[in-house]
């Protein structure tokens, strides 16, 4: 048998030929032909004829498919038969080949007949198939082969052929996976092969199992009964279009699939839900299934009713019997369901450690499931849940103000998912949120950026939005803010709150009153009251959003929207001690609202915020009060305060050397926040100086400059560098 060609042959054959081809057209031969030469020859001549006005890739391609089946054409049905078996997996081992061409199917009586095989000449004929391009001599197949195999030999022939191997190999117990999967795809329906496909899927990886399975469907095995398990790991994978239409094959057939398929169903279902910002779906899902028939899920069951807020519901479910055996993943769903009580329900710092230390138990048993990414078995032992332990454990930490714990706990689950997983997605936001909140603006862009979340994914949009709003707030870009809280809209109108969202919704909160539209966020808010009030105000929770609520009222310039959430936060300071610090800010924040800041109480209440990560926070409340003290030597203390605890933008060294001259450092952080149009009241509190100081730079920048108006003064900066990019303040 003559070698075959390689990429490098092939290019040099066609400028032999005197037509050079391109390297992607080279690999593109190699991969119709095989490398066979007498094919080759065909693809150049074909190549060198092509018309312009057709892609010379499907020339070639056409012109191989026509001499392939011209070949066939002329052989007998022996020669056939050898094709189709080294096609599909013999290749060139005579003694198989000479077992399999024993008996003869006749088409038209369906009798099974004896044949001398000695007179046959198995080597020639795979020669011959090897030179005319279509065996490779190997097990490799080439593209398009088996279509030309079943159009000249006829279907019926075609398959009763791949039966015979198939049943030869299962009697030899020699059917491998490859050989499996190219008989599936070429049409074979059978029993045993659908079998051996639908067992292999089970220790594969999450995308060849997908695969697998798609093909053990194709060879005849029951859809209904395989959907469950394609559902789980369509999720796995991130297409939750999939994962959702498997699933509703089960449920629609509720009343006759077994007990375990459909409780797999329902919570990759309610999984589904809460990845597309559904949280009340994945509920309501939970409940039509009852008590009665959850099972081994009881603990998911009552984790969905604790985040969804229905108290009731989570009791009735907790009444219920798991059977699921003392495994680790079973173990890790039922002290996740005990620790998200137990963090509801803590109302003192012991109780929220301990609320902690359980949460993080359940997040080292689950490890161990995640601890070969991408394998069915962790999907199994309900790895797909609607909520995950790595995300609870995180989003408590960043709940209670732990910023450390969140970021370790982060990258130890980052660590572990599948890059396609859903919950990958998700750790990879709470990190970039953690980076937000340590005042790490940089970072934070950083992580976010690198984000791609298809359109479906509305609980990890929410949080990505909610991030982008955040950012441009703390940068102070007006434009950009504007911006990302428009592109927020769509995930705003259509997502359900949980437990697990206040913190997006209060960073979006806070864009909204920012932007002067807070009634686009009003039934966010509305949902949020009405978990936290379902839930019986879990402070270590709701400590966050109240938070959110002080700021929200200090941006509205309202003070009495201020005191139910200053009520709320002293009422939880007990709980821990992120929510003690908070309390401790929101009634300073209320003496600078009502005009009799204390700036001791400032001072503590700034520096206590930023023992949490909360510098930004810290700065803002300290330079506001610094604002409204009469006294000078007051103010002063207060900026120093807030100096300390924030640094100021960075003018842009792009204008160092303007010619009109250059600008102070002080002048430059005003001229940069000017462009990015933020008031002389907040550049002065973002600077940590008084409104009036911010007036005085600006006139002398207008005049240094020697601008007419704003209008121009604005389009001068802008020209200068100022406002491309906002500083990490």
């Amino acid at each position: 048998m003559p070698a075959a060609l390689t990429k490098a042959d092939i290019a040099a054959l066609a400028v032999e030929r005197g037509r050079p081809i391109s390297g992607a057209l080279a690999g593109t031969v190699l991969t119709v032909t095989g490398g066979c030469p007498r094919t080759v020859k065909v693809a150049l001549d074909a190549a060198q004829r092509a018309d312009s006005d057709l892609p010379v890739t499907k020339v070639v391609a056409d012109a191989v498919h026509s001499r392939r089946a011209e070949v066939l054409r002329e052989m007998s049905e022996t020669e056939h038969r050898v094709v189709v078996l080294s096609h599909f997996g013999v290749g060139s081992d005579v003694e198989v080949l000479r077992d399999l061409l024993d008996t003869s199917f006749d088409i038209t009586s369906f009798a099974i007949t004896a044949v001398d095989t000695t007179a046959i000449d198995i080597r020639g004929i795979l020669t011959a198939a090897v030179d005319d391009g279509l065996i490779t001599g190997s097990t490799t197949p080439l593209p398009d082969v088996d279509r030309l195999l079943a159009d000249v030999m006829g279907r019926r022939r075609f398959i009763a052929c791949l039966t015979t191997l198939l049943e030869y190999r299962c009697k030899t117990d020699s059917l491998d996976d490859a050989t499996a999967v190219a008989l599936a795809r070429a049409g074979l329906r059978h029993p045993e092969l659908a079998s051996h496909l639908t067992a292999a899927a089970h220790g594969a990886a999450a995308e060849p199992a997908g695969a697998l399975l798609d093909c053990a469907v194709s060879a005849g095995a029951d859809a209904v009964a395989l959907a469950a398990e394609r559902a789980e790991i369509s999720m796995m994978l991130g297409d939750l279009d999939s994962a959702e239409q498997f699933c509703d094959s089960v449920l629609e057939h509720y009343d006759s699939v077994d007990a375990d398929t459909l409780r797999t169903a329902v919570r990759v279902s309610a999984t589904v839900a809460a990845e597309r910002g559904m949280a009340q779906r994945s509920h309501q899902l939970y409940t039509w299934l009852g008590p009665a028939r959850v099972g081994v899920d009881t603990d998911v069951a009552l984790s969905v009713a604790l985040t969804a807020g229905d108290l009731g519901a989570a009791d009735a479910m907790a009444a219920s019997v798991s059977a699921a055996p003392p495994t680790s993943s079973s173990a890790a769903v039922t002290l996740l369901a005990d620790g998200v009580r137990q963090t509801i329900d803590a109302t003192s710092t012991a109780e929220t450690a301990a609320a902690t230390s359980t949460v993080m138990r359940a997040l080292s048993l689950s490890g161990a499931a995640l601890s070969t990414p991408g394998s069915v078995a962790p999907m199994r032992k309900r790895g797909i849940v609607p909520n995950s332990a790595a995300a609870v454990a995180v989003l408590f930490a960043l709940h209670c103000g732990d910023l450390p714990r969140a970021e370790s706990t982060a990258a130890r689950a980052a660590a572990l998912l599948p890059p396609r997983h859903p919950d990958a997605t998700r750790i990879a936001l709470l990190q970039a949120w953690s980076s937000m909140l340590a005042g790490d603006l940089s970072e934070a862009r950083t992580r976010t950026e690198a984000l791609h979340i298809p359109v479906s994914h509305n609980r990890n949009r929410l949080w990505l939005h909610a991030l982008r709003v955040g950012l441009a707030r703390r940068s102070g870009d007006a434009g950009s803010l504007v911006n990302a809280w428009e592109d927020a809209q769509d995930v705003i109108a259509q997502y359900s709150v949980d437990l697990l969202s206040l913190l997006p919704v209060g960073e979006l909160w806070l864009g909204a009153v920012r932007v002067g539209q807070p009634e686009r966020i009003a039934h966010l808010i509305a949902q949020a009251d009405a978990i936290a009030e379902n839930l019986n105000e879990p402070s270590a929770w709701t400590s966050a959003l109240h938070w959110y609520g002080v700021q929200a009222a200090i941006l509205a310039e309202h003070p009495p929207a201020l005191v139910p959430h200053a009520r709320a936060l002293a009422a939880a300071a007990e709980s821990n001690h992120y929510s003690a610090a908070l309390a401790t800010a929101g009634r300073a924040w209320l003496a600078v609202l009502q005009g009799h800041p204390d700036v001791a109480g400032v001072e503590t209440a700034a520096q206590g915020l930023a023992r949490f990560g909360l510098s930004w926070d810290g700065a803002r409340l300290a330079s506001e009060a610094a604002l409204r003290v009469a006294d000078t030597r007051a103010a002063t203390t207060l900026l120093q305060v807030a100096r300390s605890l924030r640094t100021p933008v960075a003018a842009p060294s792009a204008v160092t050397e303007e010619p009109k001259g250059s600008l102070s450092a002080r002048e430059a952080e005003v001229a940069e926040l000017l462009v990015l149009g933020v008031t002389y009241r907040e550049a002065g509190a973002r600077l940590y100086i008084s409104a009036k100081t911010v007036e005085h730079h600006v006139a002398r920048i207008r005049r240094r400059l020697g601008a007419g108006s704003r209008s121009e003064l604005l389009s001068m900066l802008r020209a200068m560098g100022y406002g491309s990019g906002a500083g990490d303040t």
